[in-house]
């Protein structure tokens, strides 16, 4: 894929606040904070946007994906382009990801409990069928080594890990932190305005209000649910007891060279 030495990628693991930070990032590259549908026309999927579309894209580009580390184009690397890479707690993630394919149509609908959901991702990776599984985007874990090892052996290329609960602490800071990251030269006033614009009580209503009929075919009801609560925690909810000390045992066997520490709830 040619690369633009002006494009901005924002990467993440399915569930992990793409929708909210690509947002944010056209905000600030357009200086604005303003929702309107057109923000809706500058998302630039790299997963789902035949190449020519891309090509015809005006700069500058934001182009957002959930692929895996070795996947993204080479020259995103070689050019040294600016790189936002999200992480979220794991087991947000997985509530998110298993209430998201409770929603949409076939074949992304999955029938299965939470339960099995979790084991299935922990075992064989992403779902995307109603009745098997295929690796699309890898499993979580593997998912998340990848890219801590992509960024540590790529130490010119500019990269920006932004945290979800973090950005759940202190919404503001993180604009701020993003603006000061990109060079988009926005005003501390307008990195609030921002901030506030892109609350999650705002996004909500304009993500349902703004989405294509494309986008409304992959859901059952028709209607979009991209953001579901946005909360930190929420996998309390979710995870019993004997599943959870499951799933810590298996993130020790798999994750132990992981540096992040997660926060699990916000208390």
């Amino acid at each position: 894929m040619e690369i633009r030495p002006d494009d901005v990628m924002i990467c993440s693991f399915p569930r992990s606040g793409l929708h909210w930070h690509r947002e944010i990032v056209a905000m600030l590259m357009h200086k604005t904070a303003t929702l309107t549908a057109e923000t809706e026309k500058r998302l630039h999927f790299l997963d789902g946007k035949p190449m020519h579309t891309l090509h015809s894209m005006p700069s500058p580009r934001l182009i957002v994906t959930h692929v895996p580390f070795r996947y993204l184009p080479k020259q995103a690397l070689e050019k040294k382009i600016k790189i936002i890479r999200l992480d979220r707690n794991p087991k947000d993630v997985l509530v998110s990801f298993y209430n998201l394919h409770r929603k949409t149509a076939k074949p992304l609908y999955y029938p299965g409990t939470f339960e099995h959901f979790v084991r299935l991702n922990l075992e064989a990776g992403s779902l995307y069928s109603d009745l098997f599984i295929t690796d699309l985007y890898g499993d979580l874990f593997t998912y998340m080594m990848d890219w801590q090892e992509g960024i540590e052996a790529q130490p010119e290329v500019p990269f920006y890990t932004s945290v979800y609960e973090e950005m759940k602490l202190d919404e503001k800071d993180g604009v701020k932190k993003l603006n000061e990251f990109l060079g988009t030269g926005c005003s501390e006033e307008l990195c609030e305005k921002i901030a506030e614009a892109c609350s999650f009580d705002s996004l909500k209503p304009f993500k349902k209000s703004t989405a294509s009929a494309n986008v409304n075919g992959y859901f059952r009801n028709r209607e979009p649910d991209f953001l579901r609560k946005g909360d930190v925690g929420d996998w309390q909810n979710w995870f019993s007891e004997s599943l959870n000390e499951e799933f810590d045992r298996e993130y020790k066997k798999h994750m132990s060279g992981y540096r992040r520490v997660y926060r699990y709830t916000l208390e």
